[in-house]
């Protein structure tokens, strides 16, 4: 039996037309399906899933003048952390607010009440009540265990244009002074996910749906450095918040820096290593059980330093000479506490007994919060408030 060659290109039409058939009955969803990455696909889950848990809060400020009537209107965002209502968000972002709104992620908007504000930390506790719904409190997850380089997602509402999602890692750990309300924050997160005024107390999600920082600020004229406060540090606030309003702090009234080794070396003078005051509060106990400051204003290799002054090594019995031996000693010590202090005056150790006050908080002012963001201090360099 004999077998005719077809000619070149005679399936060539039904292969066309194959192919027409495929895409028309539905392939190009198959297609589509396998351009996603599993990771792509969590990313989606994830945004849907925590949108749920952030809100719009829009915060309206009216000055104390009776004439000028000026008023202006703050937006920010806002995490819901329980099913009663309470939501977490930055105290920047409500301070001094005559009136709060939170909007839900399904356009419910609520008046909400401030339950409490810690200006230092800068977390504020709002309280709204929740309609029937399906409103989903966050997952907060735990912010010691986070690594450099590990996945973070940030939600919020930037410029208040809606829900927006973006995505970066941990880029870092550090600490933060901001020289107005001179607050010493321990440790930061840093990531390089992308932040913008109204992302301002949004949640940074790791890739399980588990908050692990609250959005905070940014570096300004940087590219995608921004900061987040450790969830670990917000749970410990919130509780506060809720018990007694604000968070109560022990006060000793001092302020300094560490002593480095290249001061040492460059000082003909008896220098130790620990905290070297510089300012001693008006009305504090330090004043009262006269410890010194510095009075000699020194430039060394263009850092600023305030010299003479008494130089804090010990707190019962517990080494301050570092930043860290400092942040763990202080987080032991409690308001109206007496406590013994060694500290080196002219050369010689003297030891002294104190009894430390509250904190004073700093009265709020009623204006809309600017965006302003604390400088990154190298470490070692850092003031110290106490």
């Amino acid at each position: 039996m004999m077998h005719r060659r077809l000619p070149r290109g005679y399936f060539r039409p039904w292969w066309v037309a194959c192919l027409v058939l495929t895409i028309c009955t539905g392939a190009p969803r198959i297609v589509t399906a396998a351009l996603v990455t599993p990771e792509e696909i969590n990313s989606v889950r994830l945004y849907k899933q925590m949108s749920r848990s952030t809100v719009l809060i829009a915060s309206a400020y009216v000055t104390a003048h009776h004439i000028m009537q000026a008023s202006g209107k703050g937006l920010a965002s806002g995490v819901l952390i329980d099913e009663r209502g309470l939501i977490v968000t930055n105290a920047h972002a409500v301070t001094g607010a005559a009136k709060i709104m939170v909007t839900l992620h399904d356009g419910t908007r609520l008046p909400a009440d401030l339950i409490g504000s810690d200006p230092q930390s800068d977390i504020a506790l709002l309280q709204v009540t929740l309609p029937k719904g399906p409103y989903a409190p966050a997952h907060l997850g735990d912010s010691d265990k986070l690594e450099i380089g590990q996945k973070v997602l940030a939600i919020g509402h930037p410029f208040g244009l809606g829900y927006a999602f973006s995505t970066g890692i941990v880029s870092g750990f550090g600490k933060l002074f901001e020289t107005k309300r001179e607050v010493f924050q321990e440790r930061i997160i840093q990531t390089t996910t992308p932040i913008n005024p109204g992302n301002s107390g949004g949640p940074l999600v790791d890739s399980e749906d588990r908050v692990i920082g609250i959005n905070s600020s940014i570096l300004l004229g940087a590219q995608n450095i921004g900061f987040a406060i450790p969830i670990n540090t917000v749970k410990s606030i919130v509780a506060e918040l809720r018990t007694n309003g604000r968070v109560i702090r022990p006060w000793l009234g001092i302020k300094g820096k560490f002593v480095t080794d290249e001061l040492r070396n460059l000082i003909a003078l008896p220098l130790v290593s620990g905290l070297l005051i510089i300012d001693v509060e008006e009305r504090s106990p330090a004043e009262t059980i006269g410890l010194r400051a510095g009075q000699l204003d020194v430039t060394i290799e263009g850092e600023p330093w305030v010299l003479g002054g008494d130089i804090l090594v010990a707190v019962n019995s517990q080494d301050v000479r570092t930043s860290e031996q400092y942040a763990k000693v202080f987080q032991q010590l409690k308001a109206k506490q007496s406590i013994e202090l060694k500290f080196v005056r002219d050369g010689e150790y003297r030891t002294t007994l104190v009894t430390l006050d509250e904190r004073p908080t700093p009265p709020s002012t009623p204006q809309p919060p600017k965006i302003e963001v604390p400088p990154v201090v190298p470490q070692g360099l850092e003031f110290v408030p106490f």
